[in-house]
């Protein structure tokens, strides 16, 4: 059976961390085929986050010393994975792991698979203009992920309906051959650009999404869009 790794970066997550990881273990993730190997990277959060998380036996908790932001974290816990592809868990609850099996059932050879909110809020509209925006959520971070997706679609000639969607599965063994050199929010859009160059096709699915508000503990800014617009470009040109 292969193994799904479940990489959770974790900032100041005390409000959600428990609940959401008592979610993620009760997914059956075998009845798909797939092991689950969870890890937790708290990037030395202030609150009593890595405490929490620490008390389930079957998760493997690691603590930066310093906070080095959410790609960092990332790139820890893929160091520290065993599996054969590995997915990247927010440790909030505004994504839904039950979520999983869908994306795990639409991976194949030489595939990669995002989670799309834009195709969740397609299939849940009435016919409204903004199909593809979840009523929840705020003008601003839609009409980026509207301009990013064409941005990336510009530079890379690949359709990609939510670039900034935070469920994706990469396979393991290629993930770890990238050199990533975004520490950020950033790093996404870099790992996007390089599954791209590597011939690595993109699968979509659709998915079910929560927003949360700055005051509920969202910690992405609108200066992050820009970088955002400056990593697809530069890693259009840069390996």
């Amino acid at each position: 059976m292969k193994i799904l790794s479940i990489v959770i970066p974790a900032y100041n997550e005390e409000k959600f961390i428990t609940d959401l990881l008592e979610k993620v273990l009760s997914i059956d993730t075998e009845s798909v085929g797939y092991k689950k190997e969870i890890i937790v990277v708290d990037d030395c959060s202030k609150d009593s986050t890595f405490e929490l998380a620490s008390k389930f036996d079957s998760v493997k908790v690691f603590k930066l010393e310093v906070n080095q932001g959410k790609g960092a974290a990332v790139q820890y816990g893929v160091a520290k994975s065993e599996g054969d592809y590995i997915l990247v868990q927010d440790a909030d609850l505004e994504y839904n792991p039950d979520d999983y099996i869908p994306m795990l059932k639409a991976l194949g050879p030489d595939t990669s698979v995002y989670g799309s909110r834009v195709l969740r809020s397609k299939e849940l509209s009435k016919g409204t203009f903004f199909k593809s925006k979840h009523p929840d959520q705020e003008l601003g971070p839609w009409l980026a992920g509207r301009i990013l997706s064409i941005w990336a679609f510009f530079f890379f000639q690949t359709w990609i309906s939510d670039t900034l969607t935070a469920y994706k599965i990469y396979p393991g063994k290629l993930l770890k051959s990238f050199n990533v050199k975004t520490n950020g929010f950033e790093t996404d859009h870099e790992l996007t650009a390089k599954l791209i160059k590597s011939g690595i096709k993109i699968i979509e699915v659709p998915i079910d999404y929560i927003p949360r508000s700055v005051e509920e503990g969202k910690k992405i800014k609108s200066s992050d869009f820009f970088i955002a617009v400056w990593t697809f470009l530069r890693f259009r040109f840069v390996n």
